[in-house]
Parts: C-alpha cells; sequence; structure tokens
C-alpha cells in the first residue's frame, strides 16, 4: 500500500480519536463524572435552560461555553453541550439539599461561584457569573449564598 495513503489515513484517524479521547480524559480529571456518578439526572431539566454556560473544575479545566444549565426549586440542572462533549460527561442533578454551601470565590484565572456538595466534596467547581445568575434565584430560595467577606448572602427576599 502507498506510505502516502497510510500516513494520510493514520492522520485522519488520529484528527478522529485524539480529541474524543482529550475530551473522555478531561471528563475523568475534571471530577464531571465522579459528580455524574453521585447526581445522575433521571429526569430531564426543566425550561428555561441556558446554553453556552461557563464553569470551571478543580480550578483549571474551564468548560466554557460547554455547559448547559438549568435550575427549578427541586435543584440544579448541569449538561454538558449537545454532541461535542455529552457522549462522556452524563447529566447532573444536585438537589438544593445537597448542596453545603456556594460562595464567590477565585480560580487561577478566573472568578465565580464556588458549590460544595455533600456528596462529592472532593469535587470543586465553581459557576462563572453570568451563568450563576441564570440560577441565582432559585438557588437563593434554598441555600444560604456567602459573598466575598463573609457577607451573609441571599435567601428567597433577601438582597446580595
Amino acid at each position: 500500500m502507498n506510505p502516502v495513503v497510510i500516513a494520510a489515513g493514520g492522520s485522519f484517524a488520529l484528527a478522529l480519536i485524539l480529541p474524543a479521547a482529550l475530551i473522555y480524559v478531561f471528563s475523568r480529571v475534571s471530577g464531571w463524572s465522579a459528580l455524574a456518578e453521585h447526581y445522575p439526572a433521571r429526569n430531564p431539566a426543566p425550561e428555561p435552560r441556558k446554553r453556552n454556560g461557563s464553569a470551571v473544575f478543580r480550578h483549571w479545566i474551564g468548560y466554557n461555553g460547554g455547559i448547559v444549565i438549568s435550575s427549578d426549586a427541586r435543584g440544579l440542572y448541569l449538561a454538558a453541550m449537545p454532541v461535542i462533549l455529552s457522549f462522556c460527561h452524563a447529566p447532573i442533578f444536585i438537589p438544593w439539599s445537597d448542596i453545603r454551601e456556594i460562595r464567590r470565590a477565585r480560580s487561577l484565572m478566573s472568578e465565580g461561584w464556588r458549590i460544595d456538595t455533600l456528596k462529592a466534596p472532593e469535587v470543586e467547581f465553581m459557576l462563572r457569573p453570568s451563568t450563576f445568575e441564570f440560577v441565582k434565584q432559585h438557588a437563593a430560595a434554598a441555600v444560604e449564598i456567602r459573598d466575598e467577606g463573609g457577607k451573609e448572602g441571599m435567601r428567597e427576599g433577601g438582597n446580595e
């Protein structure tokens, strides 16, 4: 067989396999998979949903524009971008009752709202401010939100 054809075929295969492998590795390293194992989404997320949401896992793995987020009175719904990320990022549903704390935080190169869960405390993740704004009303009704400086945050009817 022609070496050029073999090289072209190998390059094409690598171009398909490498990104898929990296996405899979990031789903494991970031903690998304662990969070999904503890908090599997068993029902579809309610409307409205924010597409192109952003989050940071483990201080450095950014899902910039790769999150679909929603909330209701029961909890927080997270899903990865359909097709591109969803093949190895299972949807997540975290009941508000399983969220220990939501607080303003900084990571290496960004800031946002860190969410600490009861069943997966080892998974550090935060929603970027514009993404958190989308679910803030439901969150504030169910969970204490702490702003910087330790100010007590919002609850239903409260202000930040």
